[in-house]
């Protein structure tokens, strides 16, 4: 009978241990599940998923403005450094957007944004507003898919149109053509923005958050014929003033074409190459650009 008793009392402890055990191993399951699920922004992915800013980031000792990539004034100290900004996404979203659905797209930019305010600077330090903008129009166009298949993850239309010019650019130029010749179009700058469409009536945002004209601006095509147009040649080299001077005449024939600069890009990429005019380092900054490269993108 003893033995027997033994027996039943150790038969309820083996039994009650391996409940234990598999309760404790199905707590762990499920506390590790969590933990993957709740850790979103805070993991190594937030560098990936965040997009870039568009600018080099300012000085934090500066105390004078500088100007920013929309043309307009930022301070000196904006934008942060691209580290900061993702730190600030992380903290303040426990969960960040990865897929490439227009709306993920566009909640990354959003919440980007949000973070480079809490950290007290503008939007206009960065070119995230004019990317985004970009984005939003797709929401009325058919097409959308389409055209998302073709962007990487953080790429927008603008950035697409840019560097569509740019590629052109960097692969066509050669010597000192002039702009008679069929290397104009490798040698004037890309617009940064989707073309308007001719027939608008109404205004739209342009890439620097400002309203314009909704038929501008004109086509890459229309103002490469009217820098053809109004320049016998056109400077192709890549020192410095040849490349302010191709930005230069290109916001003129904009402007001949009835759009106004905020239509493009083009004035904040022409400001961060004239601020290269003060600094001692251009050659050096300007051996790493492409041939209508800019400090600023």
């Amino acid at each position: 009978m003893y033995r027997r008793g033994v027996s039943s009392r150790t038969r309820k402890l083996v039994i009650g241990g391996a409940a234990a055990a598999l309760l404790g191993s199905a707590l762990a399951v499920g506390t590790g599940m969590s933990q993957a699920a709740e850790s979103g922004a805070s993991s190594g992915n937030i560098n990936a998923l965040v997009p870039a800013l568009g600018f080099s980031p300012g000085n934090p000792n500066a105390t004078a403005d500088r100007v920013g990539p929309t043309g307009v004034k930022v301070p000196g100290r904006c934008p942060p450094t691209q580290a900061q900004v993702n730190a600030q996404v992380a903290l303040k979203n426990a969960s960040f957007p990865s897929g490439t659905d227009l709306e993920s797209r566009i909640q990354r930019f959003e919440k980007t944004l949000s973070a480079i305010q809490d950290l007290k600077c503008p939007a206009s330090s960065t070119t995230l507003l004019g990317r985004l903008n970009s984005l939003t129009a797709l929401r009325a166009n058919a097409n959308r898919d389409n055209i998302l298949r073709g962007l990487g993850l953080n790429e927008t239309p603008a950035d697409k149109a840019a560097a569509g010019s740019g590629d052109a650019a960097a692969n066509g130029a050669t010597g000192n053509a002039g702009a008679s010749s069929g290397n104009i179009n490798a040698l004037v700058p890309a617009l940064g923005f989707s073309p308007g469409n001719p027939n608008a009536t109404a205004d739209r945002v342009g890439p620097t958050g400002v309203k314009v004209p909704g038929r501008c601006p004109p086509t890459q095509a229309q103002v490469n014929a009217q820098v053809a147009l109004k320049n016998a040649s056109f400077p192709s080299g890549t020192d410095l003033e040849s490349r302010i001077q191709r930005f230069e005449k290109t916001l003129s024939a904009i402007q001949d074409l009835k759009c106004p600069a905020s239509s493009t890009t083009l004035l904040g990429r022409l400001n961060s190459l004239t601020a290269l005019r003060a600094n001692a380092n251009r050659d050096n900054i300007l051996r790493g650009l492409g041939l209508n490269e800019t400090p600023a993108g």
